[in-house]
């Protein structure tokens, strides 16, 4: 077992120590870490480096960005500690234990590096747990069977699996630590196919969201060509792939466009109207303005393209639509009109109703109403600022 000495701190020169190559392989050789470089130029290094002197070389197991700042900065010492360790193994056992909530905020990908490595350490340890559980229940059946089952299943139930216990050490969920584990394979896989610039960009959106990247790299045919894409120095991103897909003869998207007007095959459900508008385009949805017939409200549903069996209609509100974009920007500064107009456009076609309220707002009675109200504003504001001249004067 690996001890830190207890004592003993020393000060030493940047240039007798070395970083622990496993360091830059999960958190990389330059972090930029501005919070830190501003307390250590100010303080000083407060928290010791830890070394192992093992090979007779000074090996930096814990303080990376520490050690690099010192040197940026010309510190000529640093706090170290020296910690036992008789092991590249035990080195490396140290250098994931010391990092475990390391300050200053991992990225998923450095996360995951480190999960990597938590289970290759814990699978034997349940290994070696089932191995003397099995022991235990096969030695009961030359006992007591009451007492030495009982005995042998509360072995059995000690111990957290493996993967509950590195998502609990890594502070993730289960469930993101099974998506983001496919996510780092990949990733991984990229590496190993020297696909580097892939490997740049979906690191990126993994740190960004595990999420995204998770559903990115189950749709592999759209992973594969915007994989390509980028080797190919045609985008520079994941989302740019994406995008680039939605804009593509193959994106099943690409025949949708906001403001267009559905009729449906068959009804989504008994109450909503047949006809609906499009009012939105989301990564995973087409998103559909209906009416609900019974309440007569707007009513909001999210498709898939596959779920869509619908028919493109010409545009039935052409002239009505065109009313109400001149009266939004008539009354740009008028919030509750802007929402009210807003909701129309989402609708396919408008009742009897509410081409009433767009006469009513296009009225000479309520723009001189709007108008009298603005004036009345106004005199309001002057009066407010002539009093509070009057006290600042008294």
């Amino acid at each position: 077992m690996s001890e830190v000495h207890s004592p003993a701190i020393v000060y030493i020169s940047p240039a007798e120590l070395v970083v622990h190559p496993k360091l830059i392989e999960i958190y990389g050789e330059n972090e930029v870490r501005p919070a830190l470089e501003k307390s250590i130029s100010e303080k000083g290094i407060l928290e010791s480096l830890k070394v192992s002197a093992r090979t007779g070389v000074n090996v930096v197991l814990a303080g990376k960005c520490r050690l690099q700042i010192a040197r940026q900065l010309g510190i000529s010492a640093v706090k170290v500690e020296f910690v036992e360790s008789s092991s590249p193994e035990e080195d490396l056992k140290l250098v994931l234990d010391f990092n475990l909530h390391r300050e200053g905020g991992k990225t998923h990908y450095q996360k995951f590096h480190e999960g990597q490595y938590w289970e290759s350490v814990l699978r034997p340890q349940a290994k070696e747990r089932q191995r003397e559980s099995a022991r235990r229940l096969n030695e009961s059946k030359y006992s007591n069977l009451n007492t030495s089952i009982d005995e042998s299943n509360s072995q059995l139930n000690k111990g957290k699996p493996v993967i509950r216990e590195v998502s609990e050490n890594l502070r993730i969920s289960v469930g993101s630590y099974h998506k983001g584990k496919k996510v780092f394979e990949y990733i991984s896989q990229l590496r190993d196919l020297q696909k580097f610039k892939a490997v740049v960009a979906l690191e990126a959106e993994f740190n960004r969201s595990i999420d995204a990247a998770y559903k990115f790299v189950c749709n592999q045919d759209i992973c594969n060509q915007v994989i390509d894409l980028i080797e190919a120095d045609e985008i520079g991103s994941i989302s740019d792939g994406i995008a680039w897909m939605r804009n593509g003869d193959r994106n099943p998207f690409r025949r949708f466009q906001v403001g267009q007007v559905y009729q449906f095959k068959e009804r989504l459900r008994p109450e909503l109207e047949i006809v609906g508008r499009v009012i939105g385009i989301t990564n995973e949805f087409v998103v559909f303005g209906l009416r609900n017939l019974v309440n007569m409200n707007l009513e909001i549903v999210n498709l898939r393209p596959r779920q869509i069996n619908a028919e493109l209609q010409d545009e039935p509100s052409a002239e009505q639509r065109a009313r109400i974009l001149h009266l939004m920007e008539k009354f740009r500064d008028v919030f509750p009109v802007q929402v009210s107009l807003a909701e129309l456009l989402k609708l396919p076609n408008l009742t009897d109703k509410e081409e009433v309220l767009l006469r009513m707002y296009e009225s000479d009675v309520f723009e001189k109403t709007w108008e009298d109200y603005k004036n009345q504003m106004q005199a309001m504001e002057v009066s407010t600022n002539r009093k509070k001249d009057n006290i600042r004067a008294a």
